[in-house]
């Protein structure tokens, strides 16, 4: 049997009322050398009905396959996924989004054209939840990016100079996000690529890309409409302590899964240097998702649940770079108040200097 060109990998947990739409999309594309595999992570409303019924219009290009327990996040599913997936490339499209008619027939002739490891788009369309179902509002949106300029203008091999990647990185220039990018099948196995069981999945495995692909390729090209759910922004007490247990449970190991990957590549083992800059970016996107509960939820709140995460033996990594990050922070915190002091003594005798400069340009005044 002929092998894709492209495996699409779509993890789905409760999706029924989008996972539809994101199958129309993909059924629609100008290019139609692809497979879909649908990874249910035990969903309870009707999403495997829903793609079940779909199945007869993909002509046998569709799997449906579900875990024998839910997860709690993508990234379980998407490795089982890829371990069934056959294309040359993988894309990997969330049950609630849904992509550009011409999307796959874009990224591919840039993956052929360059042999490319990775293709990744720079921007994407976010489109809120009640502007979704009006398609002239949604085509009028501007797409976003994560950083603010310098946007490629043609597809750009980047080149493979680690030193260069880990700068690009830290400087925050790639999406985080796995479904904006076209990825060969065979440079994720041989790498040992998966995504950590964890809500930052996304983070780690993305970066873990950019760090391992020779053949690293941005384009212009905008091929996501991504759905922003409205009303997720604020949340009593409770719910506010819950969200932050589990973006702190998910911290550990995240790290640890990361750390483990850094530590495997010989370029950071040769330049360990490297390796706490990456740390310290990826640590820091992740740490950003919770920082601004601190202002919300008195500190006291938080101290049942910090014990809890980070007591083992298997949190050592995280807590020697979260003593040293602190320290390194603190001790430049404490050379800038210096300096501020220092500045501060300056102008104070400056001030002084121009008042007794104003006094003997008033007694000259005077004295004519």
């Amino acid at each position: 049997m002929e092998l894709p060109a492209i495996s699409v990998i779509i993890s789905m947990y409760n999706a029924e009322k989008y996972i539809g739409e994101c199958l129309d999309s993909i059924l629609a594309q100008t290019f139609q050398d692809f497979e879909v595999i649908v990874m249910d992570d035990c969903s309870t409303d009707s999403s495997v009905a829903v793609v079940e019924g779909y199945k007869k219009f993909f002509n046998e290009r569709l799997k449906l396959i579900r875990t024998k327990k839910n997860s709690g996040s993508c990234g379980i599913p998407r490795n089982i996924g890829m371990t069934f997936s056959r294309g040359e490339y993988i894309s990997f499209v969330d049950a609630d989004d849904t992509i550009t008619l011409t999307a796959f027939e874009e990224l591919y002739s840039v993956a052929k054209k360059f042999a490319a490891d990775v293709v990744a788009c720079e921007k994407y369309y976010p489109v809120p939840e009640n502007r979704w179902a009006d398609s002239k509002s949604r085509n009028q949106l501007e797409p976003v990016g994560i950083k603010k300029s310098n946007f490629v203008t043609e597809p750009t091999l980047l080149t493979n100079n680690f030193f260069e990647r880990v700068k690009d990185l830290c400087m925050t220039s790639f999406l985080w996000n796995v479904w904006s990018k076209l990825i060969r099948r065979d440079f994720i196995f041989e790498n040992d690529l998966v995504f950590a069981n964890r809500i930052f999945e996304d983070i780690v495995f993305t970066s873990s890309l950019a760090l391992s692909a020779e053949r690293f390729v941005l384009v212009p090209n905008i091929i996501n409409y991504y759905r922003i759910v409205e009303g997720s922004g604020s949340h009593p007490l409770e719910k506010g302590l819950e969200y932050f247990r589990k973006y702190v449970r998910a911290l550990p190991a995240s790290f640890r899964h990361f750390d483990e990957f850094l530590s495997g590549k010989e370029f950071f083992r040769q330049h360990p240097d490297q390796k706490y800059l990456v740390l310290e970016r990826v640590w820091m996107e992740i740490t950003n998702y919770i920082a601004h509960m601190y202002n919300k939820i008195p500190l006291h709140e938080f101290d049942e649940i910090i014990r809890e995460v980070f007591s083992g033996d298997e949190n050592v990594a995280l807590m020697s770079f979260n003593f040293n990050v602190a320290n390194y922070y603190r001790a430049e915190l404490m050379q800038r108040i210096a300096r501020i002091d220092e500045m501060e003594k300056s102008a104070r005798q400056d001030k002084a200097y121009i008042a007794e400069l104003e006094n003997l340009v008033a007694q000259l005044l005077a004295k004519e």
